[in-house]
């Protein structure tokens, strides 16, 4: 028996945002693609996975956008901890 690490990326992780994936713009509501932000840090708070793979992440200023993975790219403790000073 295997045990498999999902989702990729945990809970708890600190992420920063890149670009966004113009393929997956038909899976957005507007208010749900405004509602992301794009070059900033947060923390991966959840998944959705029944209409593909998908992350809650929260911003430095309190908000919530969910983002695919191919949207996120893992940063360290260190750059947070510098970046939020």
């Amino acid at each position: 028996m295997t045990t498999n690490n999902y989702p990729p990326i945990s809970p708890g992780t600190l992420v920063k945002t890149t670009q966004p994936n113009m393929a997956l713009r038909g899976e957005w509501t507007a208010d749900g693609w405004a509602k992301r932000k794009w070059g900033v840090k947060g923390e991966v708070l959840a998944h959705h996975d029944s209409h593909g793979l998908y992350y809650d992440v929260r911003h430095p200023d309190g908000t919530v956008g969910c983002y695919d993975s191919s949207e996120l790219k893992a940063t360290s403790r260190w750059s947070w901890v510098f970046w939020w000073w």
